[in-house]
């Protein structure tokens, strides 16, 4: 009963090293010993328990299956490094095209400092491509460093003897003093394409820009408000209720009853939780428009 009762326990606790045993797993082997070396060695041994026989015959099998795993892991871990540094020699540079078609889609994006790191990586290596000036060139100028946006056109000039129609047009244009006027205008320009294409975070982008270009006390009021009005609207559009509120509140200066910039004022004082200033620019809302079916709701 003992011996059937170890045989059953080295049947269900077997381990798995049959690539050590010629492809026999380990059960089998437990099993087999049981069976026809036990006995035998009984007989020249009587006095041992063969409960205590077998369960040394599984601390042996234990110890060589441990044995075995730790030389089959050293492998594993020895062909992870080999496909690492495959993997690392199959790595191959962008080349110049890719990362000026990157530079690209990041200048769409407004993403200046990205624009010039890629442009920069492609002239320090081909300092004759003209189109890795031109982006770097552009994104220093949209990014407000005219006076570094203008040294780069030089260099590419004077040091490397690049020449191309874009570059000449950005190095005339650098180089005339442009009003707060002339700047804002084409950042109104910008923020409008985008707006036809519902951008409107990029959009605030160029219309705050705008906005920094003109003083308030200049002489392009006209201007500024319109510049206001649009970036309220892509305030509103993002939620950006702090900056809604803002242009609302510059515009409802120059004109207190500006029912448009007074319904976008409460509607961002209530989203901001200044319900009293709300209900105040409702009231008043109401007052100017009583027919009103947004305020009233």
């Amino acid at each position: 009963a003992k011996q059937t009762h170890c045989v059953e326990l080295s049947v269900s606790s077997g381990f798995n090293f049959a690539a050590m045993t010629g492809g026999l797993p380990a059960q089998a082997i437990v099993v087999m010993l049981a069976i026809f070396v036990v006995p035998n060695v009984m007989s020249v041994l009587p006095s041992i328990d063969p409960l205590f026989m077998i369960m040394g015959l599984f601390g042996f099998l234990a110890l060589l299956q441990h044995l075995g795993m730790a030389g089959q892991g050293g492998e594993g871990t020895g062909d992870m490094g080999r496909q690492r540094e495959r993997k690392e020699d199959e790595v191959v540079e962008k080349t110049a095209e890719e990362l000026l078609q990157e530079a690209e889609r990041c200048l769409a994006q407004n993403s200046w400092e990205k624009v010039q790191e890629l442009a920069r990586q492609v002239s320090d290596k081909d300092p004759e491509n003209a189109r890795a000036w031109e982006l770097l060139v552009t994104a220093l100028k949209w990014e407000g460093k005219r006076e570094q946006a203008l040294a780069a056109v030089e260099k590419a000039r004077d040091l490397y003897e690049v020449s191309s129609s874009v570059l000449e047009g950005l190095a005339k244009e650098l180089s005339i003093e442009e009003s707060p006027a002339a700047v804002a205008a084409e950042c109104e320009a910008k923020a409008e394409d985008f707006l036809s294409k519902r951008q409107y975070d990029l959009a605030a982008e160029c219309l705050q820009k705008a906005l920094d270009a003109l003083s308030k006390d200049g002489d392009w009021l006209e201007q500024r408000l319109r510049l206001l009005r649009r970036r309220a609207e892509c305030a509103q559009q993002l939620q950006d209720w702090g900056a809604c509120r803002a242009a609302a509140t510059e515009l409802l200066e120059a004109n207190a009853d500006d029912t448009q910039a007074l319904l976008q004022r409460a509607v961002s004082n209530e989203a901001l939780e200044k319900f009293k200033a709300a209900l105040e620019d409702a009231r008043k809302l109401l007052a100017l428009d009583p027919k009103s079916r947004t305020v009233a709701n």
